[in-house]
């Protein structure tokens, strides 16, 4: 198979896109030796032909990504969150009209989260090596076992979708997946808030405000750095320096140099950086510093509704032969609960209160909170073996 080197040859291969109206795409990257992916190589498939393209080589694959963009074409990958993340920073273009196979087999009862190799072998008969799952996609030239597994990796993957969407449609839920995969198509889904990347260190919720405001101006610092030099963040300064450095904030090089892990060689081209940045967050006033959210106490009877909400979530889940990871987590059931608690209920936009998810378990929970008596039917020789039914009664909530 040819690799698509030419930026004309990739015009051609959009026209084609154009003409046929949806593709199937795939992308191979290394994500970790750089501050962002490393995009190494495109595949793209249409119902007829199926194309790689070197990135390394084309340069600018804009004209492919405005087809992503599109929303008359149709694009069909499968676990496509990185890939779309990727796509996203590259070009800034947000995604549209895109068909998750992933999040579709879900829905579909053929399980969540299901790898590309299983499906393949559960809807088409198909089966394909994973021997290159880990190999070097920066490597040039590329093997021949390299190529054919990018070329399985997306040349099924029209196919699988057709079949997928051909269940979904007898079971009266494309509609259900195609609203699920909607969530690519907004912006916010992309935009990385670089100001909350601080909360994610490991620790952070240990600092006082005034720890964590350094912390925060670390954090930022860090990325800067990683991004100039296009490394990853954590090997500029890990986590745990960042820490110390926040709950012990250095008067001088001499106090870095006392921090265990921190090498001299950090020291020597980050210090008086580092010192800097710290104290530009000393300075700040103790209104402007940040605070980390007081943990809400669960009442214990709410922890137990939620407990027993989310068992029928998962017995509805099972009813349905959907997966549950979709339908809801214990803790969307647990902030569904608060909700009530709150008296928000009808002020939410929470999703088990629209769309699908209110169809298939939202209304069944909130008739549950309408009423007080909910009866198990319990039997190990039943398929499933836990049943249940609703009796009206005269008070109006669950909780109290």
């Amino acid at each position: 198979m040819n690799i698509i080197v030419k930026e004309s040859d990739l015009k051609h291969i959009c026209q084609k896109i154009d003409a046929n109206g949806r593709f199937a795409m795939d992308l191979e990257f290394i994500p970790e030796r750089n501050f962002y992916p490393v995009l190494c190589l495109v595949q793209v498939a249409t119902d007829a032909e199926t194309f790689i393209i070197d990135p390394l080589k084309v340069g600018d694959l804009r004209e492919l990504w405005q087809r992503v963009a599109d929303p008359k074409i149709e694009t069909v990958l499968h676990a496509a969150v990185q890939d779309l993340q990727l796509i996203f920073r590259l070009s800034s273009l947000v995604p549209m009209n895109i068909f998750d196979t992933q999040i579709a087999a879900g829905f579909a009862g053929l399980g969540y989260p299901a790898g590309y190799g299983k499906l393949l072998q559960q809807l088409l008969g198909i089966t394909i090596a994973k021997s290159e799952s880990f190999t070097d996609w920066m490597e040039r030239p590329l093997s021949t076992s390299q190529i054919e597994y990018a070329r399985e990796d997306v040349c099924h993957l029209l196919a699988m979708a057709d079949k997928t969407a051909e269940i979904l449609k007898k079971q009266g839920r494309l509609d259900w997946a195609l609203e699920e995969c909607r969530m690519y198509s907004q912006q916010d889904y992309y935009v990385r808030v670089e100001r909350e990347q601080y909360t994610r260190v490991k620790g952070a919720s240990s600092l006082n405000r005034r720890g964590l405001a350094v912390l925060q101006q670390l954090c930022q610092f860090r990325d800067c750095e990683a991004e100039r030099m296009d490394r990853p963040s954590r090997s500029i300064i890990s986590d745990a320096t960042l820490i110390e450095l926040s709950r012990r904030p250095p008067n001088d090089i001499s106090d870095i140099q006392r921090i265990r892990g921190v090498r001299p060689d950090q020291v020597r081209i980050l210090g008086k950086k580092l010192i800097e940045v710290v104290n530009v967050a000393l300075a700040l006033p103790n209104d402007q510093c940040p605070h980390w959210p007081a943990p809400r106490s669960t009442p214990k009877q709410d922890v137990l509704a939620g407990d027993v909400l989310y068992a029928l979530v998962k017995v509805i889940a099972y009813q349905s032969d959907i997966a549950t990871e979709l339908l809801a987590t214990r803790d969307d059931v647990q902030y569904l609960v608060r909700l009530v608690r709150e008296n928000k209920i009808d002020q939410s936009n929470f999703p088990l209160l629209n769309g699908w998810r209110f169809e298939m378990a939202g209304k069944t929970l909130c008739d549950l909170i309408k009423h007080d008596t909910l009866k198990l039917h319990f039997d190990l020789e039943s398929d499933p073996p836990v049943k249940f039914e609703f009796e009206k009664n005269t008070r109006s909530k669950v909780l109290s």
